[in-house]
């Protein structure tokens, strides 16, 4: 039996933009606690969008924060980068009133991807809401974007098809060598027929991990093939119910004997 709470105000006076949702698996302690932000390019999309994967996850045993954050054209760079670091903070908080756990992971989809990125290449968005970057496992890069978000070119009046790397850009912190905290491990998605240079763009982003200080066993990257942008997370098989989330589960599994590792 899942457990589904809605609507909790995670920051005031921002609306729907300011409120998230758990879901709760049957048991008082789970091992992991997934922060899972929805796509939609920064300017459209849910925390409901993803609610048939977030409650699958759940009854695998994971919750799940799903956070809704402020979205262009009325926010701008890096306001939604802002709320994601404080649903992560104010949930760290608060779930343990409903459920504790034994690790957290944070990821998304596209937009929701480019978020976490962000909060874990620069990590002062969580630092400056009492978030430690040793405190989180690992991270879920699906169908992401490493350099400067298109839509946040749009917001400059800049062509959104273009490459930039500046600060706006996940890329752009990866310098000199970095500690990885906790044998953190990065699951890293993309489709074979993925928006255009998107592939390419991860595969960079995976080789300046390596080059400053990423070991190769901490990536786990996959191309899903056959699909297009973001185009497999929410198919069920023959059995009714989503690869994609059992995809998440074996990352998370494989996870688990290696950070018993640390304790």
């Amino acid at each position: 039996m899942v457990r589904v709470i809605e609507n909790l105000i995670y920051q005031e006076n921002t609306g729907k933009a300011g409120m998230l949702d758990l879901y709760l698996p049957e048991m008082k302690k789970c091992r992991m606690l997934l922060f899972f932000f929805h796509e939609g390019g920064l300017e459209s999309g849910d925390k409901t969008d993803d609610r048939n994967i977030c409650s699958e996850l759940a009854a695998y045993g994971i919750a799940v924060v799903s956070a809704n954050y402020r979205m262009y054209p009325e926010a701008a760079y890096p306001q939604y980068i802002e709320d994601a670091a404080r649903a992560v903070a104010w949930s760290l908080k608060h779930v343990t009133e409903y459920i504790t756990y034994d690790q957290i992971l944070i990821g998304g989809i596209s937009a929701g991807a480019y978020l976490s990125m962000m909060l874990h290449f620069q990590p002062e968005f969580l630092a400056e809401c009492g978030v430690s970057e040793n405190q989180i496992s690992g991270y879920i890069f699906d169908a992401g974007q490493p350099t400067v978000h298109y839509n946040i070119l749009k917001e400059r009046g800049q062509d959104p098809r273009s490459i930039r790397v500046d600060e706006a850009a996940p890329i752009f912190y990866l310098e000199g060598k970095r500690t990885v905290t906790q044998k953190q491990r990065f699951l890293i998605l993309v489709s074979d027929q993925d928006i255009v240079g998107r592939r390419e763009q991860n595969e960079l982003l995976i080789r300046t991990m390596e080059t400053h200080g990423y070991e190769k066993s901490q990536i786990n990257y996959q191309i899903m093939k056959g699909y297009h942008h973001a185009g497999y997370e929410h198919g069920k098989d023959a059995r009714g119910r989503y690869p994609y989330v059992e995809l998440l589960c074996r990352f998370m599994e494989q996870m688990a004997p290696l950070m018993a590792e640390d304790v």
